[in-house]
């Protein structure tokens, strides 16, 4: 069928957003209804994200009541990015959103189509391909209503869609299990180096001496030092050369996202990497040009051998007697820093090598480094075979979508499936 023999049986089911200027940034206050934007929608899997939202009054909103969507509405973005898709979710944080002017809403007919099965149809990739083949306009794509409207939804039988929608869904119940535990691990390390190395209240701090330094007051026997006193290299990766069919990886800026390392946006490449340019387990990786993404920072850990990074990312390498955890800690609190930092044009913003080597952190005096190590390396081992946990999942579940989209898989094997990786 199509998507508008599979909408609501109620008027405003399938509508586009309100005019431009009727709720442009003048509208704006600080609180009151959400507006959904692009920015609230993805083209992954992620069925909502739930911020940097910016609202409007309750009376403003009251004049856009067609554009309202509540909890199982489906919201499409018709102009820029193309192919992205959200699901308003029953658990918040709001009851209800009103849609920008660049999205679309639907509200699909439950008794004909489960909105869950809905949106990971929607989202499935082959669909997002099929959607963006029918965007209109060149130097800004997007579909309108009528493109909207025309799209062919395959429709199993009612059950079997919620069956579907429950296989994926456990999916993506895991993942975000984890990827809480992951935030949760993430804030504990990151309180205990705050309360050791920079409120100073580190064991064995009663009575210590603070003394004053050029970087601030620090206790007696710490000191402030630069970057390359504390490692053994720093340095830019390789121009790569890439080869879907060569076994070695490249990290780029696209890998390092919320202070942690995903291998997804990795590429394939066939150049010989020097010795010293392969990432080791311990490495800090920042990345260092253009806008908006240069600044951010992760730690290796686990590493496919003969894995490098490519010129717009700077390896942090910890020297041998410097904890690796204390000292990566002490790095990913300075993002905002080498933003600062960077210097260029607006779409060629640097952070070079001299700077970073020359960014001065603490360094406590004695074992404490070290003592903080051994309490903290338990704990971010555990976030990373979570975060590994969740890399499996996901492979699996975006495996499934389209071979259960398409009936190409039975959903009682998808259900056993499931089960193994539960």
């Amino acid at each position: 069928m199509t998507v508008d023999k599979v909408k609501a049986p109620e008027r405003h089911a399938c509508v586009a957003g309100p005019f431009g200027s009727s709720i442009s940034s003048k509208f704006f206050v600080e609180k009151g209804v959400p507006v959904i934007r692009g920015s609230n929608l993805s083209l992954g899997l992620e069925r909502f994200i739930s911020s940097n939202f910016v609202f409007i009054a309750p009376e403003t909103a009251e004049k856009f009541s067609a554009q309202t969507v509540v909890p199982g509405d489906l919201v499409f973005t018709c102009w820029g990015t193309i192919g992205q898709v959200g699901l308003i979710p029953p658990d918040g944080p709001f009851h209800r959103y009103v849609i920008s002017n660049k999205q679309l809403k639907l509200r699909v007919d439950s008794q004909l189509l489960e909105p869950l099965f809905a949106y990971y149809y929607f989202a499935c990739p082959e669909t997002v391909e099929y959607i963006q083949g029918r965007a209109i306009g060149s130097a800004v794509p997007g579909i309108n209503l009528g493109i909207l409207k025309s799209l062919p939804v395959i429709l199993p039988p009612i059950e079997t869609q919620r069956r579907i929608a429950s296989i994926l869904g456990a999916y993506d119940d895991l993942i975000e299990v984890n990827r809480r535990r992951i935030a949760v691990l993430g804030e504990m390390a990151r309180r205990l180096f705050d309360e050791w190395f920079v409120n100073f209240r580190f064991p064995g701090h009663e009575g210590h001496a603070m003394v004053e330094t050029k970087g601030g007051t620090i206790p007696e026997g710490w000191t402030m030092q630069p970057l390359e006193a504390l490692t053994s290299y720093i340095s830019r990766g390789i121009a790569p050369a890439y080869d879907d069919e060569a076994p070695g990886l490249v990290i780029n800026q696209k890998c390092i996202r919320d202070g942690r390392l995903s291998l997804k946006a990795a590429r394939r490449q066939r150049k010989a990497v020097p010795p010293v340019k392969v990432v080791e387990a311990g490495d800090i990786l920042v990345n260092s040009t253009g806008t908006g993404t240069l600044g951010r920072i992760a730690q290796a850990e686990e590493i496919p051998p003969g894995t490098t990074v490519d010129s717009h990312v700077t390896i942090i390498r910890p020297r041998r007697e410097v904890d690796r955890d204390f000292l990566g800690t002490s790095v990913s609190r300075l993002q905002a820093l080498f933003e600062s930092m960077a210097v260029g044009a607006t779409n060629q913003m640097e952070l070079n090598r001299s700077r970073l080597a020359s960014t001065e952190v603490v360094v406590p005096h004695g074992g404490l480094a070290v003592q903080f190590g051994a309490v903290v390396r338990p704990i971010r081992v555990l976030a990373h075979k979570l975060e590994r946990q969740c890399d499996r999942l996901t492979a699996s579940r975006d495996l499934l979508l389209p071979r259960l989209i398409s009936g190409e898989l039975s959903v009682a094997t998808a259900e056993r499936e499931l089960e193994d990786a539960a």
